[in-house]
């Protein structure tokens, strides 16, 4: 009876080995490449759908819920935190953080790679923005803004380049960093503070709720094209 249970499972193994093998030919890498251009797909069609509804004026119902929920919460303390908050987004901010990320990785750690697609993710989120504000060229809201902000409104650059840039961060604490402990830390931290920026300036009156949204799309979007550049370059000179 053993005998056959030992047999079963080796055959199982043998089966699973070879069903990886024929649905991910390059490995762990396939796998994640596929995953990530699942991924990625979903993200893109997201924003496609959010720009579809703001050129046919379909989004005004959506943003007005979400504005008047946001509303409920304001007072004093709250805008003082929603201020500081949003500074973490500022551009001065990341390419302070950047650059320093940039140094540790590159001269302390020695990952060449990784510490330039920290500059890559920054920098092609930022340029993508512009062109996508200028494409489609929403005025921001019609109310008082708690912060200074200038040009377009869609989708949000607060929104988009953070999820990016701190995306890329969270991704790389998690394969640079040891203890599990450490590296579940800087995940969820950083995944708290796009989100957290995203609705600051909701809070803020500088954004439409679907300006963070579609931010949160196309930078979601770039973030992954990101990882799996960073992942395809891993695997080259691994098999090099």
């Amino acid at each position: 009876m053993i005998e056959l249970l030992l047999e079963w499972i080796k055959k199982k193994i043998t089966m699973n080995g070879v069903y990886n093998r024929k649905i991910s030919p390059l490995g762990t890498f396939g796998r994640d490449l596929i995953g990530g251009s699942a991924l990625g797909l979903v993200f893109m069609l997201l924003f496609a759908k959010l720009s579809a509804e703001l050129l046919e004026n379909e989004l005004k119902r959506f943003d007005q819920i979400i504005v008047g929920f946001v509303g409920l919460l304001n007072s004093p303390l709250t805008t003082r935190i929603m201020k500081a908050i949003t500074i973490m987004g500022s551009p001065a901010m990341m390419i302070f953080l950047a650059l320093l990320v940039w140094f540790y990785l590159h001269r302390v750690k020695k990952h060449f790679w990784d510490a330039n697609m920290v500059i890559v993710s920054l920098t092609g989120s930022w340029i993508m923005n512009e062109i996508l504000k200028w494409l489609f060229q929403r005025q921001r809201p019609d109310i008082a803004h708690l912060v200074k902000a200038t040009g377009y409104s869609f989708p949000s650059g607060h929104a988009m380049v953070s999820f990016a840039f701190y995306g890329m961060l969270a991704y790389l604490m998690r394969i640079n960093i040891g203890t599990r402990k450490q590296r579940s830390f800087f995940v969820c931290l950083f995944l708290f503070l796009v989100f957290a920026i995203g609705f600051s300036r909701i809070y803020l009156g500088v954004h439409f709720p679907s300006d963070v949204l579609a931010g949160y799309a196309a930078g979601g979007f770039w973030f992954v094209g990101c990882v799996l550049g960073l992942q395809a370059i891993r695997y080259h000179k691994s098999d090099t």
